[in-house]
């Protein structure tokens, strides 16, 4: 996909438009033929966070067989939405990862937590057995593991946290991944026989509402 990216940065130029960000290229239907669609948001703009609701003031068609750009538009002189805005829900979505995120944070930790208590270095192994799994803490005998567990606990889980938001956002970074290969299939199908792909082609679309949880009329500017 850089390759469409480096066109509409070059083009965007003309328009004096360098403080505008090319958005991950898309798909767009026009009277039965297929596009190559970017759209262009202010670099500044959060396409992030589900509240921002942007509505991408740019948007530009390119050729799939050559790659000339073939329209440039403002999307208050020419809009992009066709009829009415299709709405973007992506409440599922939270729930999904919320649950994820709950479950992995219960999975590692009991996994760090069993490891502290069942698996020892060598050098633990000898000490404990030397001492019989007991120290004096404060006047009181305790056992060594739980002692460790008590204290490691706060410091495993903000580190397990932190795993599992690096762990999620890695995931949905490499959903890119997935969508360039459903684009290449699609764009190779059309090229050879003229037909689009439509599963496809919504599955794209689904993609792209989770990549961008801020930017709303995706669904219009795939129009299938």
């Amino acid at each position: 996909m850089d390759n469409y990216l480096e066109i509409i940065n070059k083009e965007k130029v003309k328009y004096e438009l360098d403080n505008y960000t090319p958005l991950y290229p898309m798909l767009r239907v026009l009277e039965g033929k297929l596009f190559i669609g970017v759209m262009l948001t202010e670099g500044s703009a959060n396409v992030w966070d589900k509240d921002s609701k942007i509505k991408p003031e740019y948007w530009a068609l390119i050729d799939i067989a050559s790659n000339e750009v073939l329209e440039f538009n403002e999307t208050k002189v020419k809009d992009f939405v066709k009829g009415n805005l299709i709405e973007k829900n992506i409440d599922n979505k939270q729930k999904e990862i919320s649950k994820y995120e709950v479950r992995k944070r219960m999975e590692y930790k009991e996994y760090f937590l069993n490891d502290i208590k069942n698996d020892e270095l060598p050098i633990q192994k000898k000490l404990s057995e030397m001492l019989n799994n007991v120290i004096n803490v404060d006047g009181e005998k305790v056992n060594i593991n739980d002692y460790l567990m008590a204290n490691l606990e706060p410091d495993i889980t903000e580190k397990i946290n932190e795993l599992v938001d690096l762990l999620v956002a890695s995931k949905y970074n490499s959903i890119t991944l997935y969508y360039d290969e459903l684009v290449k299939q699609i764009i190779t199908s059309y090229k050879n026989d003229g037909t689009i792909d439509y599963d496809k082609m919504k599955l794209c679309i689904e993609v792209m509402n989770n990549y961008y949880d801020g930017v709303i009329g995706i669904d219009n500017f795939f129009n299938v």
